[in-house]
């Protein structure tokens, strides 16, 4: 039997929803083949990313003759150009992104479905030298995984001349993509120059490189192991303190960023975020500074649990504090009632003249952004006489004349 099809067997795709990303070329082209010779009925995904003129309409109606030949549903993806040649913007990760992107809301809709990709084994020794001089770590060089959150790459074994040899064997026919050719990123440079030079002056490099990749991905499995029990609770609490992010090691920051899929650089901009106000947040990102940490929870109600106590008093403390507030009931519209943030208030601060922005008492005190929204504010009728643990109006505190006073704390 011929490596394509072992490999496909060895993938155990039955009981999934295949979906294959074809790109009109030979790698693409003959794992679709492979399905449908073991008698599968995948879906066709391709990507239009109209960076190549008319060949790239010319590849999309090649991939589409491809599934009416055999009845299989196609499903094309449109990426405009306007994305990945945006000023200040790399081409190549903007393409990677939108493709993704697009993967991943495929595997999201059904957790049968699974995307299949066609890198082989010379995409994975190409990745091993990009990563290489990036200075990435052993996530980085240990290349791609077989499977991994709903992407199967069943090739990673197979060398690009076995793939070849196989489609020319049977009469297959492909897309050539002329973009290959130049030497205009540094994969194609690698591809086309480096790597050949390279194996030809040392045989087994390819052999060696192999070996290491596999070391690395083993060394993840470790990572992702301990970690599993913190991903847990970080993904339940939707926060890390700084404490727990520091103590991590480089490469578990890494892990960290692809479980929760943020991006690599984040990794630097955490570091700032520390050192910078209690409001700020990471631009680009979901994640916002909290007093102990980061979070990316949007929704302030279920990251924080108050308790309101309410009580009647009979006499002031010696001291205050802005956890608890005492009323003067007979100063006080009733109902005392608790309400979310809305638009320009601005609240009387207790024993100071003038009045103050909600929005800007809530960011000089170190309330996020994402939180402002749902913070609870108490009100007196329509006034708003106390922001929780920030600050009190005075119009409606009790004092020495008061007769009945009431104290609300908040823990």
């Amino acid at each position: 039997m011929s490596v394509v099809l072992n490999a496909l067997k060895e993938s155990a795709l039955e009981g999934k929803n295949l979906f294959v990303a074809c790109s009109g070329g030979l790698d693409s082209t003959i794992l679709l083949h492979g399905l449908i010779e073991l008698g599968f009925k995948p879906t066709v995904i391709h990507v239009n990313y109209h960076l190549r003129s008319d060949e790239s309409n010319l590849d999309e109606t090649f991939v589409k003759e491809l599934a009416n030949r055999f009845q299989l549903n196609l499903i094309v993806k449109n990426c405009s150009t306007r994305q990945t040649k945006a000023k200040g913007v790399n081409l190549q990760n903007e393409a990677r992104k939108f493709r993704h992107s697009f993967f991943q809301e495929i595997i999201q809709e059904n957790e049968r479905n699974v995307v299949l990709l066609a890198h082989h084994q010379n995409d994975q020794i190409e990745t091993f030298f990009l990563q290489l001089i990036r200075g990435a770590g052993i996530f980085g060089l240990g290349g791609m995984h077989v499977e991994n959150i709903g992407i199967i790459r069943p090739f990673l074994n197979i060398t690009k001349e076995e793939l070849k040899a196989e489609a020319e064997k049977k009469g297959y026919k492909w897309r050539e993509d002329s973009s290959n050719k130049k030497n205009t990123y540094y994969r194609n440079v690698f591809r086309n120059k480096i790597i050949p030079e390279l194996t030809t002056q040392f045989p087994t490099l390819i052999q060696s490189i192999t070996f290491l990749q596999e070391k690395f991905r083993e060394q993840q499995a470790d990572i992702l192991s301990n970690l599993a029990p913190r991903f847990y609770e970080w993904k339940t609490k939707k926060c890390i303190s700084f404490l727990q992010w520091n103590q991590l090691t480089l490469e578990e920051k890494i892990a960290t960023c692809k479980y929760f899929t943020w991006p690599i650089w984040i990794i630097e901009r955490i570091e700032l975020l520390e050192k910078a106000t209690l409001s700020s947040s990471i631009n680009k990102t979901q994640l916002f500074r909290t007093k102990d940490g980061f979070s990316w929870e949007p929704n302030f109600v279920n990251v924080h649990c108050w308790d309101f106590k309410s009580e009647a008093v009979s006499s002031l403390p010696d001291s205050f504090n802005v956890n608890e507030i005492y009323i003067d009931a007979d100063k006080c519209k009733f109902p005392l009632e608790f309400k979310e943030k809305s638009e320009n208030i601005t609240l009387m601060k207790h024993r100071a003249k003038g009045s103050t922005k909600l929005h800007k008492l809530m960011k000089d005190n170190g309330i996020p952004v994402q939180w402002r929204n749902s913070y609870p504010l108490l009100f007196c009728g329509d006034v708003l006489c106390w922001v929780p643990g920030i600050a009190i109006t005075s119009s409606f505190l009790a004092d020495s004349n008061s007769q009945n006073i009431i104290r609300l704390t908040i823990s």
